[in-house]
């Protein structure tokens, strides 16, 4: 059974306590369950336990290391992209939501591992994305079906934005109803990254999840799709994976 961390402290900035963010991790227990769909799918089995996010990373936690390290601005704050939202030259990032609770945007793979890492030597803990595996994992919560909530499409609102109800945009974490180990937004908001390559030639990584633009299909707990690790996106982010001892 899955168990619900209370939202932790966590002390990121060196001798400047009033700089804190809170991070709400949710304990998984080791088990077995069926990886992929169809005549693919096989058993995995996940002999650790491990916890991850409860949200995917939002905006106010990633600026917080951006404002630290002066680095790994998301694509819509560099001054010198064509992206810039006061430039106006792109409509790429037009209707992004700003929210400081709204999933970040806009970030690399690279600039998700950055984070981790930053947040791992702030904190003492040992913080990462999680591999494609733990990712189903996490996101089935003990289901076989589409999503975690079954194989009725038309549930799908009550969990997830995407498509057919984001009005063009992410929205605030937490804002729909969790799977059965209290994740939320772990199908839409936004597709997140993954440690794993997405193909043999190791061009692409991995993203899971879905976002506010995919159809329903592409937000099922099986589908997967590939990025370029350097590519960033409107509709793409990530969530913490935190290894125990």
């Amino acid at each position: 059974m899955a168990e619900f961390i209370e939202p932790e402290m966590v002390n990121i900035i060196h001798q400047k306590p009033e700089k804190s963010m809170t991070i709400s991790m949710v304990h998984l227990p080791k088990g077995k369950f069926m990886f992929g769909e169809g005549s693919s799918a096989r058993e995995v089995t996940i002999d650790y336990e491990f916890e991850i996010g409860k949200f995917p990373v939002t905006i106010e936690e990633y600026m917080t290391f951006v404002e630290d390290t002066k680095t790994h601005f998301p694509e819509w704050l560099e001054e010198d992209s064509k992206y810039n939202l006061e430039t106006g030259t792109d409509d790429h990032y037009k209707n992004i939501n700003q929210d400081k609770k709204a999933p970040i945007v806009g970030i690399s793979w690279h600039d998700a591992v950055a984070f981790c890492e930053w947040l791992s030597k702030k904190s003492g803990q040992n913080y990462r994305l999680s591999t494609e595996k733990e990712w189903e994992y996490a996101c089935r919560a003990g289901t076989k079906t589409k999503w975690s909530f079954g194989d009725d499409e038309e549930e799908l609102s009550k969990y997830a934005w995407y498509s057919e109800n984001s009005n063009g945009q992410a929205h605030i974490v937490g804002e729909k109803e969790p799977n059965l180990w209290g994740l939320c937004d772990m199908h839409g908001n936004v597709w997140e990254w993954c440690e794993d390559w997405y193909d043999e030639e190791e061009k692409h990584k991995v993203l899971r999840g879905g976002s506010w633009v995919s159809v329903a299909n592409n937000a099922r707990s099986a589908f997967r799709n590939g990025f370029f690790p350097t590519s960033r996106g409107s509709s793409v982010g990530f969530r913490l994976l935190r290894t125990l001892p």
